[in-house]
Formats: structure tokens, C-alpha cells, sequence
């Protein structure tokens, strides 16, 4: 007798198929949130504490152990974040303050990298190898179903290889 078809199943693979587009579109969504995250800018802080603030935090300081300018509770890091302020009120802006400080201390006393390309890589790179992966496993998932593997039981391919000889 022939088995009817259940109208409740779709096609082979369809929920594979499915599940395959969801996990693919929340990638692509997740890696799209991350870009826009990375790509746009805050705007500057408006009041002179608050960009002396923010200037603090993006500059480390070059006498305390591992402390922004603004978490340091020293005398010296007051009196850069002093400097910080005067250098404000005579219109320097945030970058030129920033260049200041890394010309006379090094590149690496600048904390604030989040404009850099490489920092931009860093983010995106594991994403991108994330969904490549998943892409790749469903595809190997769905070629192995549809690879031509006997659908047969064991038994029935026995006993066909049986008959045979």
C-alpha cells in the first residue's frame, strides 16, 4: 500500500533549509548591528567637564601602574587633567590634546583606539569566521543528505547483496 503524504511535513530538508536561513539571516544581522556599532561616532561631549572627562579616561597615565588619567586619584594625574582643561579652553581640540600626549609620551599611553581599522578588523574577523563556519556545516550537513546515500535498512541491503551472488 502507498504511504500518502503527511500534508503536515514539508518537503525533505525544509526545516534544515529553514533553520539554515534563520541561522544565516541572525549572523548577517549580528555582524551588520556590530559594524553600524563600530562605524558610528558619538558626538563630543558638550560641556568642558565633560570633555576633560573624556579626554581623561582615553589618556593613561605615564607615572601610575595601569590607571587612565581619570581613574588615577595622584597629584600628577590632576595636574594633567588640569592641563587637559586649560588646553580646552584655548580651542585645542580632542585630537590635537590626544597628539600632544602621545608625542610626548608614546602611542601607547593613548587608550582610546576604537577609530583604528585594526580595531574595526578585531570585531568583524571572528563574526565573519563565525558565519563562515555555519554556513560551511550546513552546507556539509546538506550535501551529505543529498549525497546519495541508500536509503535502504541494512537488512534489505543484505539481503539484496545476498541474492545477488
Amino acid at each position: 500500500m502507498a504511504e500518502r503524504p503527511n500534508p503536515q511535513k514539508g518537503s525533505p530538508g525544509t526545516g534544515e533549509r529553514t533553520r539554515s536561513i534563520v541561522a544565516i539571516t541572525v549572523s548577517v544581522a549580528a555582524l551588520l548591528v556590530v559594524v553600524i556599532g563600530l562605524v558610528s561616532t558619538p558626538s563630543a561631549p558638550a560641556t568642558l567637564d565633560q570633555r576633560v572627562d573624556s579626554l581623561a579616561a582615553s589618556i593613561k597615565c605615564p607615572f601610575c601602574n595601569g590607571e587612565s588619567l581619570a581613574e588615577s586619584a595622584s597629584g600628577v594625574a590632576a595636574d594633567y587633567r588640569a592641563l587637559i582643561a586649560e588646553r580646552i579652553e584655548s580651542g585645542a581640540t580632542d585630537e590635537e590634546i590626544r597628539s600632544e600626549f602621545a608625542a610626548n609620551f608614546g602611542e601607547a599611553f593613548i587608550l582610546d583606539s576604537s577609530g583604528g581599522p585594526w580595531s574595526i578588523a578585531l570585531w568583524v574577523l571572528p563574526i565573519a569566521v563565525l558565519i563562515a563556519g555555519v554556513v560551511t556545516i550546513l552546507s556539509l550537513r546538506r550535501s551529505g543528505a543529498t549525497s546519495g546515500q541508500d536509503e535502504r535498512s541494512p537488512t534489505t541491503i543484505a539481503e539484496q547483496e545476498v541474492g545477488r551472488t
